[in-house]
């Protein structure tokens, strides 16, 4: 079965309601009935009943009449058959009407009015709620208009008719109301749920939060944005669906900027994607707003200002005008709602509206409560009303017992303070072969885990220009023996002697000279000798070439004076570790070291280490000294403070994985103190530099 259009025109039934017959008159009243029950607007269901009812029963016309608030009736709908004047006997028709309703009875047949030449048919609506009652209310009436002649039956006919389309116009109204107390019931129930969750929270974040998102779930909308005025800038609060938002964001600034103009406005700003919205507004207010869309791509965006310090004080007249208070109140938030794809509820704009008039006093309250005494002392307030419950109460007693059992186990419970740091292992006698001269590397004698004793030649150095020096030195010596010979052989020679003038010096001065020189060239000879012999490096020990790859690293290599060529260690000697501490720890290392020294009798400080090639087994050490100085770095004074040198005994046998140079990581005990200390010492430490410095 086809499903009625409510809306379609009616049939064109024959003039003549006798000839109607009684199939047809069922039909017009089950469409009625369905029409009724349909979601129309009174306007468009009153012009259907008016057509129906004229089409069947031949009227000239008619009108629907409805009770006002203040008694008075109003027309609401008209329809004219024959296109004759519907306003003429306006009054006449009223007053007509007003007569039907005042005797809660239609018109017999003999009362029926005369009215410009037609005869008027009155039928009341009467309220179907109070159908039941006594007293029945009518909220209406259905006039209809004949021509005048027709015989009583008839005119009984059109009566009992019309009798019928008004208790259907009745329910119609009554069915109406209904939806519109059930829309109403259902925005109710909204607002109390929005009132709900947007009182919970006590801080301005969360209740910002709150109504931000309780907004866009009930508008449907794609964004809400909630900003305030703090001080004298405007701050973006929150947006829905987002915990987190960047406040230096250009998002932020359009924002912040659009509300400080809507704010400015004092009005709701309505863009519905046409750009004569823009031109309808203020220059500043229409530029922030031409910004923002620009930035947002938002197709629909409603601005509501609301002004959360407004309140009309105690001796204001109370009849001053809602227009003068707006005037004077200051809008210090705004909500902004926007869409992007166009498709939305009609008549969000207004919605909107009236979630900010809801939110005000939550948004006024959390702002009050977010001041800083009022914030201390509710918060301190929760929590002790929280403990006046028996449950909490336990749980905070046992909290505080737990807190009081803990603080006393870190000052009573001893415990060993223990320095761990970073240590490389080597032998306890150790030495480095220098280059006693700059030079190059003649000859390496010596190789990678050689045992070599002690004045064993390690590397043989050239120094072509010390070489060049000693030859020189004696070519000069040989020449100045040669002329002390031969002075020798003058002062014997008489011919000679005689031979002497002026411009020469005495044979005995000039031996004189000659024999001083030859002292200096023999002294240069032997401090240059000293130097040639220095190029050949010895052992200074007995032990172990430590150094890898010794042929390849050095042979015919260039070396500076002293630079490290080699390193000799005696590891039957023992092994010892160079751990580096870190300073701020030296301080208990040092104050062990004095209690061990300073007990009967001296004791040393223990230690204990692990190798990086044997992390299973621990070895004992013990203390030998610390550095007297700490390394300072010129160039690294804002990074951490570079650590000490600390030296350290291994005791008892060797490790056998024990290697020169192997990385290793120490222990050091530095005696017993409470558990609190040992755990939060350099939290403590760091603290009492923070409050003393």
């Amino acid at each position: 079965m086809p499903i009625l259009d409510v809306m379609a025109d009616p049939p064109r039934y024959t003039a003549d309601p006798s000839d109607a017959s009684w199939l047809q008159l069922e039909e017009m009243i089950e469409r009625l009935h369905e029409a009724a029950r349909a979601d129309l607007a009174p306007r468009d269901f009153y012009r259907r009943l008016l057509a129906e009812a004229c089409a069947v029963t031949g009227a000239a016309g008619g009108a629907v009449w409805r009770r006002t608030s203040r008694g008075q009736l109003d027309m609401i709908a008209e329809l004219d058959v024959d296109d004759s004047s519907a306003t003429r006997a306006l009054p006449q028709r009223r007053e007509a009407v007003q007569q039907a309703l005042s005797a809660s009875r239609h018109l017999n047949s003999e009362d029926d009015a005369l009215v410009d030449g037609w005869e008027l048919v009155v039928a009341p609506m009467v309220d179907a709620v109070a159908s039941g009652q006594a007293s029945r209310l009518a909220i209406g009436a259905i006039e209809l208009k004949f021509s005048v002649g027709a015989y009583a039956a008839l005119r009984q006919g059109r009566r009992d008719l019309l009798t019928t389309v008004a208790a259907i116009a009745a329910d119609f109204h009554a069915l109406a109301e209904l939806r519109d107390l059930r829309a109403t019931a259902a925005l109710q129930q909204q607002a109390v749920d929005l009132l709900r969750r947007i009182q919970q929270p006590h801080d301005l974040a969360g209740t910002a939060f709150a109504i931000a998102n309780e907004a866009r779930r009930l508008l449907a909308c794609d964004r809400v944005t909630l900003l305030m005025k703090q001080g004298e800038q405007w701050r973006l609060l929150c947006v829905s669906g987002a915990s987190r938002f960047d406040r230096k964001s250009e998002f932020a600034r359009l924002s912040e900027r659009l509300a400080e103009n809507v704010a400015n406005w004092g009005e709701p700003v309505v863009h519905e994607g046409s750009a004569s919205t823009l031109d309808d507004l203020p220059p500043r207010l229409a530029t922030a707003l031409g910004e923002h869309l620009d930035h947002s791509h938002a197709r629909q965006l409603a601005a509501v200002p609301v002004a959360l310090g407004s309140r009309q004080s105690e001796d204001e007249p109370a009849d001053r005008t809602r227009d003068v208070v707006a005037a004077q109140s200051q809008f210090d938030t705004v909500l902004i709602a926007e869409q992007f794809d166009g498709a939305v509820a009609e008549g969000w704009q207004r919605q909107l509206i009236e979630i900010a008039e809801l939110a005000a006093p939550a948004l006024f309250r959390a702002t009050m409560l977010q001041r800083f005494p009022v914030r201390t002392a509710l918060r301190w307030s929760e929590r002790w009303e929280a403990l006046r419950q028996p449950l909490q109460r336990r749980r905070a007693m046992w909290i505080a017992g737990g807190i009081v059992a803990a603080v006393a186990a870190l000052v009573l419970i001893p415990a060993e303070l223990t320095v761990e740091a970073p240590a490389t292992l080597r032998a306890a006698v150790e030495r480095e072969i220098f280059a006693s001269a700059t030079g190059s590397v003649a000859e390496v004698r010596v190789a990678h885990g050689d045992q070599v004793k002690q004045g064993d030649v390690l590397i043989v150095l050239s120094d072509p220009e010390l070489s060049l020096k000693l030859q020189q030195v004696r070519g000069e010596i040989d020449a100045t023996r040669e002329r002390l010979a031969a002075l020798a052989v003058t002062r014997t020679d008489r011919t000679l002697r005689e031979r002497e003038t002026e411009d020469r010096l005495p044979l005995s001065a000039e031996q004189r000279q000659l024999e001083e020189r030859l002292a200096t060239l023999e002294a240069q000879r032997k401090l240059l000798a000293e130097r040639h012999e220095a190029l050949t490096l010895r052992s200074p020990i007995d032990g172990e070439v430590l150094t890898p790859d010794v042929q390849s690293l050095l042979t015919s290599r260039p070396v500076e004076r002293g630079q490290t060529l080699l390193t000799v260690a005696d590891v039957a000697s023992g092994w010892e570790l160079v751990a580096e501490a870190p300073q701020r720890d030296v301080g208990a290392i040092v104050e062990a070291q004095a209690a061990a020294a300073a007990a009967d009798p001296p004791t040393t400080v223990a230690a204990s280490f692990r190798l990086s090639g044997d992390v299973a087994a621990s070895y004992d050490a013990h203390l030998l000294a610390v550095s007297a100085a700490a390394p300072l770095e010129a160039d690294g004074l804002e990074d951490a403070a570079p650590p000490v040198k600390v030296r350290l005994a291994v005791d008892g046998e060797p490790p056998a994985a024990a290697r020169p140079g192997m990385a290793a990581s120490v222990r050091i005990d530095c005696g017993r103190r409470s558990l609190g200390y040992v755990w939060l010492h350099d939290a403590a430490a760091t603290l009492y530099r923070w409050l003393t410095f």
